[in-house]
């Protein structure tokens, strides 16, 4: 508990109602230098008094949870003293829940889109102060341009694959298992009437 060598490292715990995406974040999280993954939870009983005991640095919040949602989560860690930075993690794009998460005194909003090493970056700085806010988000208006009726996961399978990554990059990107990458593909397949997905990023160009 009082090693000197685990004060430079920055403690996060992470709230997601996915178990595969909290031991995908973990592991990931595990390989990379500076960081100490100090627990996870999925919003229920449990979450809150685990983080007060623990008391990261940094709570990572999804947004959609299965009983309550991260602003009633985020409401009850700063009604109970809670210091530490709390970041939105999440596919959530509207602009009313981003500003709501700020208002009640979230520290950032981040998409899950984003490169999981740009996120570290931006915790460090966070954390370290020469952030105040961390803004990783994604407009809700991008969801527009989709004609086929794609979900926001399937979109952005979509696109990272037209970027040239293979399904095994694209789940390492998404903290997803390949098995779930190559669902998606399937049914970005089905949904764009396309016969390959070099047919797909030609249609979602």
């Amino acid at each position: 508990m009082n090693d000197p060598s685990q004060k430079q490292h920055l403690s996060i715990f992470l709230v997601d109602d996915h178990m595969i995406f909290r031991q995908s974040f973990e592991a990931f999280l595990s390989t990379q230098e500076g960081f100490r993954f100090v627990g996870s939870g999925n919003g229920q009983n449990r979450t809150v008094p685990d983080i007060l005991f623990l008391q990261p640095r940094i709570v990572l919040l999804d947004f959609h949870l299965e009983r309550e949602n991260g602003i009633d989560i985020l409401q009850k860690l700063r009604e109970a003293g809670y210091p530490g930075k709390i970041v939105f993690l999440t596919m959530n794009r509207d602009a009313r829940i981003r500003d709501a998460a700020r208002t009640f005194g979230a520290d950032g909003f981040v998409s899950k889109d984003a490169d999981g090493h740009a996120l570290l970056a931006g915790l460090s700085s966070l954390a370290s102060g020469q952030t105040v806010y961390l803004d990783m988000s994604v407009d809700g208006p991008a969801e527009q341009a989709n004609p086929y009726q794609l979900t926001r996961q399937e979109m952005t399978v979509a696109r990272l694959v037209c970027s040239g990554l293979n399904s095994e990059e694209v789940a390492d990107r998404l903290f997803i298992s390949i098995h779930t990458v190559h669902t998606h593909r399937r049914r970005i397949l089905e949904k764009t009437a396309a016969g390959t997905f070099m047919e797909v990023c030609r249609k979602l160009q």
